[in-house]
């Protein structure tokens, strides 16, 4: 029970303690001063300074006139190209990431992309050589190479993308209006080719906008429905003609092959013939030879052995001849 009194004291005691508002109030003055110091000095440095990060390319202005542009590649052909215009004859050029410092509220800091962005056409109308109507659907993929030009020249991607549609689609048809529908849908080769020219057709008529054209490509082609068969023999009857021509190709290559077989077969029988024949002489020779080493060293010896092969050469079991007791041929015979 006393602890219980000696708690209700304590409490009523604290209830009584005076508070100072006055110190309460400089205390939040002071962090009011240091809150607004730190945001002041925040907010001169960001006046001050500006950052250039990976992906981006910078454009400083000075009342609406450019001074400075900060790009990935001091040495790209674009960024050499502003050294012959005059109208950026004083603009200066730095290339590198990061912090930069700018005059506060008299230059002004814009950023351009420096990625590569890809621009999805809406599929277009375009008549081939053969007068067949298709519907092709492409797109491209570019980037801002200058942002300097980009900026005086075209300002925003909408109206980037608006130039790269008209300008692709002109020589798209111009392109696809020298062929036909069948090598527009079966020569890949030719059409890699096609987008190339139109590739750098394009780069060529947007350089003076700071854009580079990186790639383009034809997603899909449709034909009207009223034009397909057409179409589709069309690109049967040019597939049998390559056909045809690869299978007469073939045969004239085995006709040939065949041809160089036979006279190489020829050749190789008459010089083993030859060959044969030097061989059959040196061996005719060479047994001549012996012959007559053999007559010349016993030629009673060698008459004997003459005329025993004779024997075994003419008389078998079968054999009957008639011949004169004294006929040098019976000599042996008789033992005579």
């Amino acid at each position: 029970m006393d602890n219980i009194n000696d708690f209700q004291q304590q409490y009523k005691n604290q209830q009584n303690i005076p508070i100072d508002f006055n110190k309460i109030t400089g205390l939040l003055k002071g962090a009011g001063f240091v809150f607004a110091a730190v945001l002041l000095i925040v907010i001169i440095f960001s006046s001050f300074t500006f950052t250039v990060n990976e992906t981006e390319q910078v454009v400083i202005t000075q009342f609406d006139s450019i001074v400075k542009i900060i790009v990935d590649d001091i040495n790209d052909p674009a960024i050499q190209a502003m050294k012959d215009d005059p109208r950026y004859a004083s603009v200066k050029v730095q290339q590198g990431k990061g912090l930069f410092f700018k005059i506060p509220f008299i230059q002004s800091v814009k950023h351009y992309s420096n990625k590569l962005i890809t621009y999805d056409t809406y599929a277009e109308e375009v008549t081939t050589k053969d007068k067949k109507t298709i519907f092709i659907d492409n797109f491209a993929q570019y980037k801002v190479n200058n942002p300097a030009t980009f900026m005086v020249n075209i300002g925003t991607r909408e109206a980037a993308h608006q130039r790269i549609d008209e300008v692709i689609y002109s020589k798209m048809r111009e392109e696809i209006g020298r062929i036909d529908a069948h090598v527009l849908i079966a020569d890949k080769d030719y059409m890699f080719s096609m987008l190339k020219n139109v590739e750098d057709f394009v780069n060529g008529q947007l350089q003076a906008y700071g854009v580079k054209i990186i790639d383009i490509k034809i997603k899909r082609t449709e034909f009207p429905d009223e034009t397909k068969p057409s179409i589709y023999q069309q690109m049967r009857s040019e597939r049998e003609a390559v056909a045809s021509k690869y299978r007469a190709d073939g045969q004239k290559a085995a006709r040939t092959i065949r041809a160089e077989a036979n006279n190489k077969a020829t050749v190789t029988e008459a010089q083993a013939y030859e060959q044969a024949q030097k061989l059959m002489g040196e061996g005719d020779a060479s047994a001549l030879k012996i012959y007559a080493d053999a007559y010349n060293a016993d030629p009673e010896f060698y008459g004997f052995w003459k005329t025993l092969q004779t024997y075994k050469d003419v008389i078998d079991e079968d054999t009957t001849i008639i011949i004169s007791p004294d006929s040098v041929f019976a000599k042996y015979i008789y033992g005579e």
